[in-house]
C-alpha cells in the first residue's frame, strides 16, 4: 500500500492539501527525500505544484486516506490514469487480489 512515486502512481507521489478531501499528484522528481522524510516525520507540509496546476501545502496522508480518498480527475487525466478512490498503486493492487481471489474460487474442482 503506497502513495509512493512508483510506477503505478504515474511516477508522482499522491497527497492531500489541508481539509481537502480529494488525493493530488505531485510529481516525484520535483520533491527531495528529505521534504518526505520531514512530512512524515514532523507532519510538516510541503509546499509545491500538483500535476493539476494547485499550487498548495501537501501533507502526507495516513493509511486509511490513501485507500479511501478520491483522487482529483484532473491529476489522473494529465497522467492518463483512470480517476478512482486511493492512490492508484493501491487500486490496482486490490483489483488484482480481487480478481485472483474470484478466479481461485471459480476454478476450484467441484465436488460430487
Amino acid at each position: 500500500m503506497t502513495a509512493h512515486p512508483v510506477p503505478d502512481n504515474g511516477h508522482c507521489w499522491w497527497l492531500e492539501a489541508g481539509k481537502s478531501r480529494r488525493l493530488h499528484a505531485v510529481d516525484g522528481r520535483h520533491l527531495t527525500n528529505h521534504q518526505i522524510r520531514t512530512a512524515i516525520d514532523e507532519g510538516r507540509p510541503i509546499p509545491a505544484r500538483a500535476v493539476c496546476g494547485l499550487r498548495r501545502r501537501w501533507w502526507m496522508p495516513g493509511l486509511f486516506s490513501r485507500l479511501g480518498r478520491s483522487r482529483c480527475v484532473p491529476c489522473c487525466l494529465a497522467l492518463a490514469l483512470p480517476p478512482g478512490y486511493g492512490t492508484p498503486a493501491n487500486e490496482t493492487t486490490l483489483k488484482q487480489r480481487l480478481h485472483d481471489r474470484l478466479h481461485a474460487t471459480t476454478n476450484q474442482p467441484q465436488e460430487n
